[in-house]
């Protein structure tokens, strides 16, 4: 299967909800595009004094700078092919703030630590390798495994006393409902080894079909 989610789910396919099928095993050779639409109950960082630093986040394009409740969000889901034939998904995020914030990542396979891994920042540089996981019938987790930098080709990984005081661990779970299997809640938080939780965001949203751009 050509995306870069696949081997998380081999032998699930068939029984996956609809919305993590629609996002997770979209593929370029598919005939339309997804979109996840929906709402972002609340965005939040916390303490105060580190503001600066979200908003130099923010600026590198590494998280969402601003805060705020009931902010209007999609995602859309663009699948493609690197040069070497290997897959991967952009994930295209805009919040609708008065002044609208747009976050990009690029979700790829790590051979190497045989993991997900999230490209992000400027020309998507910061490598955040994952551990992905598939909890039947209806979570999907992602938590950090370790955190690298992309010079070119070379990926060098970080020692963990650099990445994790400096990024913190991310704890991801999205789970489709029951009554609605297009209709997924996400909950996403970075945990600092000494400040506790720093970040995150809870939403709602559902996967939506639209005809193929390219």
């Amino acid at each position: 299967m050509n995306t870069p989610l696949a081997k998380l789910f081999v032998g699930q396919e068939e029984h996956l909800p609809l919305a993590f099928k629609e996002q997770f095993l979209a593929t370029p050779e598919r005939e339309y595009d997804v979109v996840l639409e929906g709402v972002m109950h609340t965005i939040w960082h916390k303490p105060k004094w580190l503001k600066p630093l979200f908003y130099l986040l923010g600026k590198l394009g590494i998280l969402v700078p601003k805060t705020g409740e009931n902010i209007p969000t999609k995602l859309e889901v663009v699948p493609g092919y690197l040069p070497d034939g290997q897959p991967y998904h952009e994930w295209n995020r805009t919040f609708a703030f008065p002044d609208p914030v747009q976050f990009f990542t690029r979700v790829v396979y790590d051979h190497q630590q045989d993991n997900l891994a999230d490209l992000v920042g400027p020309g998507y540089r910061l490598h955040m390798v994952w551990q992905g996981r598939y909890i039947p019938p209806r979570s999907f987790t992602l938590e950090t495994v370790t955190n690298a930098l992309r010079i070119g080709h070379t990926i060098i990984y970080l020692p963990k006393w650099i990445w994790l005081p400096l990024l913190g661990r991310v704890q991801f779970i999205q789970t489709a409902r029951a009554d609605a299997e297009d209709t997924i809640d996400v909950d996403l938080r970075i945990l600092h080894p000494f400040l506790g939780e720093v970040f995150g965001y809870q939403g709602t949203f559902r996967a939506v079909r639209y005809p193929h751009t390219q």
